[in-house]
């Protein structure tokens, strides 16, 4: 049974039946720096309460504050075996520890563990019980009492942003080590293991811990923590952004935690990248739902433009190699096509992925495709006639996009049939010139005719065009 634990969650009710307290040393609040770890153990048994009155004074808890507990005293070592020499019913004991340890219970040990007895009949009395056990959970990490592990980074993080925001000191956050344990395979091999190659801490002294920076940083090993001991990343007001959301899916990968690295993941796909053009959608389930048609589904959201080629460059790390971030990124650059590709992000993308896009446009250049990306390859260069992307440095992307234009023209002229049945075109020949912008789409298909022409196709293009533009 963890001091910790005892002293975050316990009620009085819980402290009075089996314990009994003098004040623990007061903590700071910051999960930070050293660890004030106190010389005993927290808990006192086999004491009856008439020996000794409850002193009023301890560093409150959430739960302290709630139900005005008192801290347990110290008077056994560290892993000194302790005792319960009342008498006591193992079962109902068995249920409270259970409580404490994981929000879930039955029975007798609800009415003795709240003011006033759990309804079970309430269907949110078990997301109050979990919500409440996190709470419990945050203020026993940042308060530090009674911490046994101190975790150090060792490496480069100046470009991180800190709790201390000063790159020159390096960050130290105390943890408990049955938390570490009991949710991480790496602590747990590293804390239970033979091979443990730190040194042996002083008796009473919190075991040091070192990670490397990279792939840790400050901010990611917070979040790390955080989600270690409540199961969830929303367990603060503070935020994080998308360079941290990387560093925190590594740091998942490093200390095995499938659970933290999918829900990381998670929020890049559908809370940064707005769905990423159903990433979580199979490839050929998205070809069924979308009928094959370019853009169809998808944010186009400048936003979104900004961060996915972030993301489809760290997903195609070695070290990353994230197959779900990688397809849903590639399926959602395809789909921003043209404007969408004009963004800083997008011409820092390695040569090789600029090719991979633009070859998955070019598959995409078929009939029904044909109009929806020829106007969005002139509303992209129309950003460089304008000038309005003159002062930033876009590289070749003036050429990507127009030699993805190029193949538009040729599959226009070699198809043109079934190109000119479309609806695209034919909502524009149905309001006969009633559009503002239908006069300048016109001129854009005329101009994608002549430069796709040649000696083969020019006697149906030739036909094709009379039919539905007189005046060619």
């Amino acid at each position: 049974m963890s001091t910790a634990i005892i002293y975050a969650r316990a009620p009085p009710t819980f402290q009075a039946r089996y314990f009994s307290f003098r004040p623990p040393p007061v903590a700071s609040p910051s999960p930070y720096g050293p660890s004030p770890m106190p010389a005993q153990s927290a808990v006192s048994l086999g004491l009856s309460l008439s020996m000794e009155a409850p002193s009023p004074a301890r560093s409150p808890s959430p739960n302290a504050l709630r139900l005005g507990a008192l801290s347990p005293a110290p008077s056994a070592a560290p892993g000194q075996l302790l005792r319960l020499t009342t008498t006591i019913a193992s079962a109902l004991f068995s249920q409270e520890l259970e409580y404490l340890y994981t929000g879930k219970s039955f029975g007798d040990a609800f009415e003795f563990l709240f003011d006033s007895p759990e309804k079970r009949e309430d269907g949110d009395g078990e997301r109050h019980r979990i919500d409440k056990l996190r709470k419990d959970l945050v203020f026993m990490w940042r308060s530090r009492l009674y911490s046994d592990v101190r975790i150090q980074l060792e490496g480069n993080f100046s470009s991180s942003t800190s709790a201390q925001d000063d790159p020159t000191v390096t960050p130290v956050f105390s943890s408990h080590r049955f938390i570490l344990v009991s949710r991480s395979p790496y602590f747990r091999n590293l804390l239970l293991g033979k091979s443990f190659a730190q040194p042996t801490p002083l008796p009473g002294q919190p075991i040091t811990i070192t990670l490397p920076s990279p792939p840790f940083t400050p901010a990611s090993l917070h979040f790390t923590l955080g989600f270690i001991y409540t199961g969830t990343l929303a367990f603060s007001h503070r935020t994080f952004d998308l360079d941290t959301a990387f560093h925190i899916m590594r740091s998942a990968s490093y200390l095995s935690i499938v659970s933290l690295h999918a829900e990381v993941e998670a929020r890049i796909i559908e809370d940064m990248c707005h769905g990423l053009f159903m990433a979580y959608t199979p490839f050929a389930d998205y070809e069924q739902m979308t009928g094959g048609r370019w853009g169809s589904v998808g944010c186009k959201c400048r936003q979104c433009a900004r961060r996915i080629p972030r993301v489809l460059e760290f997903a195609t790390l070695p070290d990353v190699q994230n197959d779900r971030l990688a397809n849903g990124a590639r399926r959602a650059l395809v789909g921003l096509f043209g404007d969408g590709w004009c963004t800083p992000e997008f011409v820092n993308l390695p040569v090789k992925i600029q090719d991979t896009l633009l070859k998955g446009v070019n598959k995409r250049t078929v009939p029904q495709n044909i109009f929806p990306l020829l106007f969005a390859a002139h509303r992209a260069l129309a950003r460089f006639q304008d000038g309005r992307d003159k002062d930033r440095d876009l590289g070749g992307l003036q050429d990507m996009i127009l030699a993805a234009r190029s193949r538009v023209d040729s599959v226009l002229c070699t198809e043109a049939e079934v190109c000119f049945e479309q609806p695209e075109w034919l909502s524009v020949m149905e309001a006969d010139g009633g559009r503002f912008e239908d006069g300048e789409k016109v001129d854009w298909v005329m101009d994608s005719v002549l430069r796709g022409l040649t000696t083969k196709n020019a006697p149906m293009m030739y036909q094709v065009c009379k039919d539905y533009h007189p005046s060619f």
